[in-house]
């Protein structure tokens, strides 16, 4: 059979297909024409139609959506005008993207990615008049590439120069995305392969960066007239977005079953727990804080569109060599959305979003990896290692959860609702206790104060715990399988379920335990000259964990008990990282990196003592005096007061007018 043979055919068939299939929907598109533009058709109802037109549909896209589209103008004879658009959802022909080859150019695929740039919208001559400059008659002449093609002469006057008429030209919108293959496809070091996709009409405008698409088109190929080298791009028909998170696993009623079982099992708690990061011995607390953020509090949107964030942010800080970054990579790798990227090879805008010129010189957005893990987890090794300018590019994603951008004259609001599992490296190698976090780590107070969790995680020799460590580690390299308490695909679909299904309210005990917590711990600091021990903030991750907490059990209601568990895992964290050596009380500052209230009052007490030594020694305030004053009056050692001062010259509060002097500014 010819060509025109089977281009006949499929009209003839197409029209059956609409006046029996898709009549009402043909209709409706031709009575809402020109705002709307396209009829979806089901590739399923199509192959159930007729199995060799949705083959060759396959074989010679362009011909058989040509012919589908003359078979609705022929539908309706009064409607000749109606140019709409056929649109095919749900193709089988689905390629990953890494095996796009030579052998699928012609053919209609339908490719699955994250959107990561989105280029302006532009127009595409269709149809152009062009007037004859001689007698100034009006040719019109198709389009088929991006170079216009003039008419070879007039056909009254035989003249050869001609004048675009722009305004009497057909233009179409027409936008090139640039798609990457979702990242958890990847293995190792594989570099995630990239296409473009050029999207026309209605299809403009449809995506964001950070979306999860399926793209369905015919794969083209362009000659680059600069490199003289084919570049392959899919001509759009129609996009679906693909949410691939946690909630999009698909489970099967066996599976249901079984995670009924697993919920309804008492030791259900622990044995997440022990099944979170097998491979790492011990560090049960920092386990159980990663199952909670695994599971996630319960978002919240209040009536006035303020969001209250469900996702649960942990920092680990911890000695080298313990195993933070296994555990990070444990997360990205069970989480659908997971992403790990490190320290010194992250940059703020690889974070966030990045503004790129695209080809004509303009403008586009290209999202980060913050983006690109929204409803999911994002895992930032080496927080500590991050240049300041790049690290501050986290504040709003860790707690608006959003990341506005307004640059190269583009004002816009991206999604970044995700949890952040982050690790750090004390700054002189070892973590001190009786230093504040913030001295120990090159971390600002703001970003430290948006963790809900922070742990210390010390390398402290003790036998026992040394022995059973290296027995795990002996066992784990002598045996192939590990022996899991929860098998991991299983655990994979409970977190899913869990996710999908579960959205714990408080009941009133839990509210209860949570609001005598809170009071108790402020009450604890009702004095002048306390410190603050807790805050709202840290009340509202509370309220996040005791979510997270019934969440793994399956329940609907936060009772009294998970908010108990909550409020031992916070006190845990509060105790390794808020207590002050000095006062032996918790001091929320100590936690979010400024200066405990013991140091805040040495800084002003050294103030007014250097203050009376001026009065009393001619304007100037002699040091080895200082010394002994304040070891004599208010028992500080000399190597505090030498700290102190190094501080506070640090800061500009005073200054040294002459060698063994000291001056307040």
């Amino acid at each position: 059979m010819t060509t025109s043979d089977k281009t006949k055919t499929s009209l003839a068939k197409f029209e059956e297909f609409f006046s029996t299939k898709y009549k009402d929907n043909v209709f409706e598109a031709l009575e809402k024409y020109p705002d709307q533009r396209s009829v979806v058709v089901d590739y399923l109802d199509l192959e159930m139609f007729d199995p060799d037109l949705a083959d060759l549909l396959i074989e010679k896209p362009e011909e058989v959506i040509r012919a589908s589209q003359k078979a609705i103008k022929n539908i309706d004879p009064l409607r000749k005008n109606a140019d709409l658009n056929i649109r095919l959802e749900n193709v089988t022909n689905n390629i990953p993207l890494r095996f796009l080859r030579s052998k699928f150019i012609g053919k209609f695929i339908s490719v699955d990615g994250i959107v990561r740039k989105t280029d302006e919208i532009r127009p595409r001559i269709v149809t152009a008049t062009f007037e004859c400059r001689g007698c100034l008659r009006q040719h019109e002449v198709t389009q088929s590439s991006n170079m216009i093609t003039e008419p070879s002469l007039c056909s009254d006057c035989g003249g050869r120069s001609f004048r675009l008429l722009q305004e009497e030209s057909e233009f179409l919108d027409t936008q090139t995305v640039k798609i990457q293959e979702p990242l958890e496809n990847l293995s190792g070091g594989d570099q995630p392969r990239q296409i473009l996709i050029v999207l026309e009409d209605d299809l403009v405008d449809t995506l964001t960066p950070g979306d999860i698409v399926r793209v369905t088109g015919t794969l083209r190929t362009v000659r680059d007239e600069k490199t003289r080298r084919f570049n392959n791009f899919i001509y759009g028909n129609y996009t679906e977005h693909v949410e691939q998170e946690f909630e999009e696993l698909q489970i099967s009623p066996e599976d249901e079953e079984k995670i009924k079982e697993l919920a309804a099992d008492p030791r259900v708690y622990d044995k997440i727990i022990k099944s979170t990061a097998p491979s790492i011995h011990g560090y049960r607390d920092v386990k159980e804080a990663i199952a909670l953020q695994l599971f996630g509090g319960a978002g919240k949107e209040l009536d006035d569109k303020t969001r209250l964030r469900g996702d649960i942010h942990v920092l680990i800080v911890g000695d080298p060599g313990i195993g933070k970054s296994q555990m990070l990579k444990y997360v990205s790798k069970l989480a659908p959305r997971g992403i790990y990227t490190s320290g010194k090879g992250t940059s703020g805008v690889g974070l966030t979003a990045a503004a790129v010129r695209d080809e004509f010189g303009g403008w586009s957005l290209e999202a980060g990896a913050l983006v690109l893990g929204d409803k999911g987890n994002v895992c930032v090794d080496e927080l500590d290692k991050m240049r300041d300018e790049d690290r501050s590019a986290i504040h709003e994603a860790l707690e608006q959860q959003t990341i506005s951008i307004a640059k190269a004259g583009i004002m816009a609001t991206l999604n970044s609702r995700c949890s952040v599992l982050a690790a750090a490296n004390p700054k002189f190698g070892r973590f001190d206790s009786y230093k504040s976090l913030a001295e120990q780590i090159d971390l600002p107070s703001t970003i430290l104060s948006r963790f809900d969790l922070t742990f210390v995680v010390e390398d402290k020799p003790e036998e026992e715990k040394d022995r059973s460590l290296a027995r795990h580690i002996l066992n784990t390299h002598k045996e192939d399988n590990m022996h899991f308490e929860i098998d991991p695909e299983l655990l994979r679909k409970y977190i899913a379920y869990a996710r999908r299904n579960i959205h714990p309210i408080l009941t009133d005990p839990a509210m209860d335990v949570l609001e005598e917590f809170y009071v108790s711990m402020r009450n604890n600091s009702i004095d002048d000259d306390s410190p603050v021990p807790i805050t709202a903030r840290q009340l509202e991750a509370i309220i996040r964990l005791s979510e997270a907490s019934a969440k793994i059990k399956l329940k609907t209601h936060v009772e009294a008990e998970d908010a108990h568990q909550a409020i031992k895992l916070t006190q845990a964290c509060l105790k390794q990282v808020g207590l002050d050596p000095e006062t032996g009380k918790i001091d929320i500052d100590k936690v979010e990196g400024r200066p405990p209230k013991s140091e805040r009052d040495k800084f002003r007490i050294l103030i007014e003592v250097v203050k009376e030594l001026e009065e009393e020694y001619g304007g100037r305030a002699p040091t080895n005096i200082l010394i002994s004053e304040m070891a004599d009056r208010y028992n500080v050692s000399e190597e505090k007061v030498e700290e102190v001062v190094r501080i506070l010259k640090h800061k500009g509060v005073i200054f040294e007018p002459s060698r063994g002097y000291l001056k307040v500014v």
